[in-house]
């Protein structure tokens, strides 16, 4: 079951609803954290702590809820295509799972999890719970990015505020 608005392509299945988890588990991590935060005198690191956290959280929704790159139905085979490739199959590309004839210049590949082409298919994310492709790309990598720096200011601040009891 899929829900397209515009440029929003929401997936909802059963097996990727884990990553629904995992944001709330994150939230629920960062409200514990918050606790140790209060109690922090290092104004940089906490800074960085909530600046890293409201990053990863946008990002994860933006890769969440933005088309990965499912290709428009006007690429499908189609008499528009036939007159633009003049018939030269050559330059088309034919998805038997899909059973669609794409143009090879979109460069797409087929995601087993999802059962659908992505244009720039990169792979299928279990914890955004949806695939990487062309126009989710950049907020994954920020999302990336932003989780490490998340991961290692948390593992700073428990480190030092345990030593405080030590």
């Amino acid at each position: 079951m899929g829900l397209i608005v515009s440029n929003i392509y929401l997936f909802l299945y059963i097996k990727d609803l884990y990553s629904i988890f995992v944001l709330i588990f994150s939230i629920i991590l960062y409200i514990i954290i918050s606790f140790f935060l209060f109690r922090y005198n290092n104004k940089i690191i906490v800074l960085i702590e909530n600046i890293s956290f409201y990053t990863y959280i946008i990002t994860f929704l933006i890769s969440f809820l933005l088309n990965p790159g499912i290709p428009k139905r006007e690429y499908y085979y189609s008499k528009k295509v036939n007159k633009e490739y003049k018939g030269d199959f050559s330059k088309l590309k034919n998805c038997p799972k899909c059973n669609i004839i794409i143009p090879k210049s979109l460069k797409v590949g087929h995601c087993v999890y999802c059962n659908i082409c992505i244009r720039n298919y990169d792979h299928h994310c279990p914890w955004i719970g949806k695939c990487i492709g062309r126009y989710t790309k950049i907020p994954f990598y920020i999302f990336l990015i932003s989780v490490l720096i998340y991961i290692i200011n948390s593992i700073l601040i428990f480190v030092t505020y345990i030593k405080k009891f030590i």
